[in-house]
């Protein structure tokens, strides 16, 4: 089983757990619940997910800003 494939059921899984109508939910609801449990609801932690996430994607451009936007800068 691909990790693509583990997560797919994790999620699946967290849908069932989380929501009063699993089938309503989107995998990226679930998935964003999974990380800030994972977090322990930890505000800095999330923001490293996050940053992370969309620098794989590159978006770089966008990185620059959400980290500044982040530390409370303009």
């Amino acid at each position: 089983m691909t990790i693509s494939e583990k997560l797919k059921a994790l999620i699946e899984e967290q849908k069932n757990q989380s929501f009063i109508d699993p089938k309503q939910a989107t995998d990226c609801e679930a998935l964003g619940l999974m990380i800030s449990q994972f977090c322990k609801w930890d505000g800095n932690k999330i923001f490293e997910s996050t940053f992370n996430a969309f620098e794989d994607s590159n978006f770089h451009t966008f990185n620059e800003k959400f980290e500044k936007l982040w530390k409370g800068g303009n």
